[in-house]
């Protein structure tokens, strides 16, 4: 029997998906530019006016090993059951998002490729092939090229490189508001699972332990506000698979004295595992207060989902966290900006006072009324203005208009 309701319905839904999108990029991982890749997907394929189609590209180091599981199984089938764009194919837009930068052009009509700087600077490892780095040395880029990079604080390396403004779409990422959101019925009893009593007051860090996260300041802090609050308590949450962690926090460790050493070693936990996103959301339910005393960032995703779960936020001024996070619910550290050479270039970076950071952590403890306030005002700010729907929106303007 003919059904015209339902053949009218199939051509609005065929005039609705008007604009083609291929990405390029990783899935099945847990680095930080492949979570992007993927909730940036889930959100581009509830849009009836967008096709989407994948391309998975090389793993940046050969000893990375897709991981099921860190979806939701609803979301991972999604995921796992896109299309597969043929080599040759073309689309409106052709979405790069992974290590190595590609600035080759592609089959599609528009190349886009996203990609963050931490120290405001490109970098020639960045790049994919060495002659790109070259040529932008010498000249502007190719005027249809275009990037897509998250924050103010990483866009500068883009301008420095002699992209125009309209070449440089800054697009923050998101949260998943299902996932990161404040739990308080489970607080108890994750913490509990990780031996934290009621009374003790535990921060958390989440990063790769390098350099730039400012690992060896907390550490140092954290020393100094245990002799004070001898129930505060530190998690740290590394990637091993992914960056060998360990071995950094196991460095950093080493730069203390042995004084510093023995007054924290017994209240710091570590952990070094991959978990699925359900798993991390409860990992932020344990803290009391995040900390991130980074020098250098792209964003900072776990600043955002720990404000998105009302967790209360200390974090380095003058960064790119100042485009999400505000003075109602985030502590910032004074820094000062610094040129420093590396790898033979002039980078920008972040030095946070180490008093500072001291005294901020110290008031976390000592001020409940605020904590409190910060719980509300942090969920509530993020929850409103950075959901993946509503970034990927913005990126789906930016990238047609």
């Amino acid at each position: 029997m003919h059904d015209s309701k339902l053949d009218g319905q199939q051509v609005t839904d065929k005039k609705m998906i008007a604009r083609s999108v291929i990405v390029e990029g990783w899935r099945s991982i847990a680095h930080s530019y492949a979570m992007v890749n993927q909730w940036q997907l889930l959100a581009l394929l509830r849009r009836p006016d967008i096709a989407v189609k994948v391309i998975d590209l090389p793993f940046y180091r050969k000893r990375w090993r897709p991981q099921k599981g860190l979806f939701r199984p609803p979301d991972e089938q999604i995921l796992q059951s896109l299309e597969t764009a043929r080599p040759d194919e073309r689309a409106d837009v052709s979405l790069r998002i992974s290590i190595p930068f590609d600035f080759s052009p592609s089959h599609s009509q528009h190349t886009v490729v996203f990609g963050t700087s931490e120290t405001q600077v490109l970098r020639e490892e960045q790049f994919l092939d060495p002659k790109m780095f070259e040529q932008l040395q010498q000249a502007a880029p190719p005027p249809d090229l275009r990037v897509v990079t998250p924050s103010r604080w990483s866009a500068e390396a883009y301008y420095k490189a002699g992209f125009r403004n309209d070449q440089v779409l800054i697009v923050p990422h998101g949260i998943d508001a299902d996932t990161f959101c404040p739990m308080p019925a489970i607080r108890d009893d994750v913490r509990g699972k990780l031996s934290f009593s009621k009374d003790q007051f535990v921060f958390l860090s989440i990063g790769s332990m390098t350099g730039n996260k400012g690992i060896d300041l907390l550490l140092r802090a954290f020393s100094v506000v245990c002799q004070k609050f001898p129930n505060a308590r530190l998690v740290l949450k590394g990637l091993d698979t992914l960056y060998r962690s360990n071995d950094f926090l196991f460095k950093n460790m080493q730069i203390l004295s042995d004084i510093e050493k023995d007054r924290i070693r017994d209240r710091i936990t570590y952990l070094g595992g991959s978990f699925p996103n359900a798993d991390m959301a409860k990992l932020y339910q344990v803290a009391d207060a995040y900390v991130s005393p980074y020098r250098a960032e792209g964003f900072n995703i776990p600043v955002l989902e720990a404000a998105a779960c009302g967790i209360p936020i200390v974090c380095t001024r003058g960064g790119p966290t100042d485009d999400f996070v505000t003075d109602a619910f985030a502590r910032r550290i004074d820094s000062q900006k610094k040129q420093v050479e590396f790898m033979g270039q002039e980078v920008s970076r972040l030095e946070p006072n180490l008093e500072h950071l001291t005294a901020l952590m110290s008031s976390m403890i000592e001020d409940r009324d605020w904590r409190e306030r910060a719980v509300e005002e942090g969920s509530r700010h993020v929850h409103a203005n950075f959901t993946w729907d509503q970034v990927t929106e913005m990126l789906v303007r930016k990238l047609f208009n």
